[in-house]
C-alpha cells in the first residue's frame, strides 16, 4: 500500500467510475481510491425518496466491479446513508461484505465520531481509514477519539490510514488553509505511527453558476498551493502527508429539482495550478454539438497536454475533429476525471 501516492475523493457517480475504468494500469496502481457511496436521491415529482438503501449499495457495489481491479485496494464511505441498514446490520458492514464476497479488498472509512456500535460490529481485513474534517476537530479531542477507536477495535496506528479533510477553501483562503492545516497536523500525537496519512482539500466549486458563458474561467488548484506549502519546509511539520483531492468535484453535494435546472455545456479540463472550465450555452437551447467547438478550443490552447496524455486527452482531440458523439455532462465527467488522475499522478511522480 506505501506505494500509493494519490487518494482521488469520488462521489460514486457513473463518470466517475467510468474514468477509472479507462486509467492505464500503471496509474491505477498508484491510487487509492475513495468511494462515497451516493445518498438516496430524492423524487422531486413525488415528494419521496427515489431510490432505496438496497439499492444505493447494489448500483455501487455492481459499478466498483465494473471498473476497478480486485487486486487494487479501495476504500469505502458510507457516510450519506444511515448507520443502520436494519435487521441488526450496519449499512458500511453490508457493502464491505459484498466486496470482500467478491474478492476486492476494502478498506472501511470511519469518521472520527463513529459509534462504539459501529466500531465493535466492524467488518475489515488488515486495515481501515480513520477520516477527520476539519470542521468536526472542533467538536472533539481528535487525540481521545483516535484512542478510542484504537482501543475498541484492538489495533495499532500502523494498521490505520489517517485522511485530514479540509473540505473546500476559496483560492484567497490560502494563507489561513496554510497556517490551520499545519496547526491540525502538528496536533495529533504519534502522527509517524500511522500506515499512511493523506491531506485532503479543494477549491473547485458547487457549481458553475460563477462561470461565464462562451469564456474559460480559470480557478487556482489550492489543494497545488498547500500541498507545495507543506514540503517547502519539512521541519515545520510533523509528517508530510500524501496527496488527496475531489478531482473535478466540490466536496458537497447540491441536489436540486431537474425540472428547474439549466444544464449548460463544459469541460472541466485540469492544469497544473489551475483548473479550466470551458464553458457553452444551454443544452437544451443550442444542442450537445457545442462540446465539439469546446474540444476544438482546449486542443489549439496552450494548455492541452496532446491527445497522447491520457484516455480523456484523447477523446477531446478526437471529439475536436467531430469524430463520434459529442457525449453528454455523465461523459464529460468521465473525460475530465481520466485526465485530472492521471495529470496529478504524473505531477506526483515527478
Amino acid at each position: 500500500m506505501n506505494n500509493k501516492i494519490y487518494m482521488p475523493i469520488l462521489k460514486g457517480k457513473k463518470g466517475e467510475f467510468d474514468a477509472l475504468k479507462t486509467l492505464n494500469e500503471e496509474i491505477q496502481s498508484l491510487i487509492l481510491p475513495l468511494i462515497e457511496v451516493p445518498a438516496i436521491p430524492w423524487d422531486f415529482v413525488n415528494e419521496k425518496e427515489a431510490s432505496s438503501i438496497e439499492k444505493q449499495i447494489s448500483s455501487t457495489v455492481k459499478s466498483i466491479k465494473g471498473s476497478w481491479e480486485p487486486k487494487n485496494e479501495i476504500l469505502i464511505d458510507t457516510y450519506y446513508l444511515e448507520e443502520d441498514f436494519g435487521n441488526g446490520e450496519k449499512t458500511l458492514n453490508v457493502v464491505m461484505k459484498e466486496l470482500i464476497d467478491e474478492g476486492y479488498t476494502p478498506i472501511p472509512v470511519l469518521n472520527i465520531y463513529a459509534s462504539d456500535d459501529l466500531l465493535k460490529s466492524l467488518v475489515y481485513q488488515d486495515n481501515i481509514c480513520i477520516r477527520i474534517s476539519f470542521a468536526e476537530q472542533e467538536l472533539f479531542d481528535v487525540n481521545d477519539e483516535l484512542e478510542r477507536i484504537k482501543k475498541i477495535l484492538d489495533t495499532n496506528f500502523s494498521d490505520i490510514i489517517l485522511l485530514l479533510d479540509m473540505n473546500y477553501i476559496a483560492p484567497e483562503s490560502s494563507l489561513i488553509g496554510q497556517i490551520s492545516s499545519k496547526a491540525l497536523i502538528n496536533s495529533i500525537h504519534d502522527i509517524d505511527k500511522f500506515k499512511d496519512f493523506y491531506f485532503s482539500v479543494t477549491s473547485f466549486p458547487i457549481n458553475l453558476s460563477g462561470c461565464k458563458t462562451n469564456s474559460v474561467t480559470e480557478i487556482e488548484r489550492i489543494e497545488v498551493v498547500i500541498h507545495e506549502y507543506f514540503r517547502s519546509d519539512t521541519s515545520k511539520i510533523n509528517r508530510v502527508p500524501k496527496f488527496s483531492d475531489y478531482c473535478i468535484s466540490n466536496p458537497d453535494i447540491q441536489e436540486m429539482d431537474p425540472r428547474l435546472m439549466t444544464i449548460g455545456a463544459s469541460v472541466r479540463y485540469t492544469g497544473e495550478k489551475y483548473w479550466y472550465i470551458f464553458k457553452a450555452a444551454s443544452i437544451k437551447k443550442h444542442g450537445s454539438e457545442q462540446y465539439y467547438n469546446l474540444c476544438a478550443d482546449i486542443v489549439i490552447s496552450r494548455i492541452y497536454f496532446g491527445e497522447n496524455y491520457s484516455w480523456g486527452d484523447s477523446q477531446i482531440y478526437n471529439k475536436s475533429k467531430r469524430e463520434g458523439g459529442s457525449g453528454n455532462p455523465t461523459v464529460w465527467r468521465q473525460i475530465g476525471t481520466n485526465h485530472h488522475i492521471t495529470l496529478v499522478v504524473n505531477q506526483l511522480s515527478n
